[in-house]
């Protein structure tokens, strides 16, 4: 595969001690196709992140797991909780 250029996109998610800034950088490649993005353990660790995988993606922050924030590529910057 070749790389055909690298896009920077800050993520914010709110946190109750601060937002959550993450910064990651993904490689374009030629004919790749993604169905989503993985975090480092070091993130998931540092803020108590859960990622789940079900019918959409999205995450919780510390120990409230009723509050999900999407993870969904088309919904990126819609920062509002997921309606159950």
């Amino acid at each position: 595969m070749t790389s055909i250029g690298t896009i920077i996109k800050d993520i914010i998610k709110p946190h109750r001690k601060g937002n959550i800034r993450l910064n990651p950088q993904f490689v374009v490649l030629e004919d790749a196709h993604i169905q989503g993005f993985l975090l480092g353990t070091d993130y998931q660790r540092m803020y108590g992140l859960d990622i789940y995988n079900s019918n959409n993606r999205h995450i919780t922050i510390g120990t409230n797991k009723e509050k999900k924030f999407s993870l969904d590529i088309y919904h990126m910057s819609n920062q509002e909780p997921l309606e159950e």
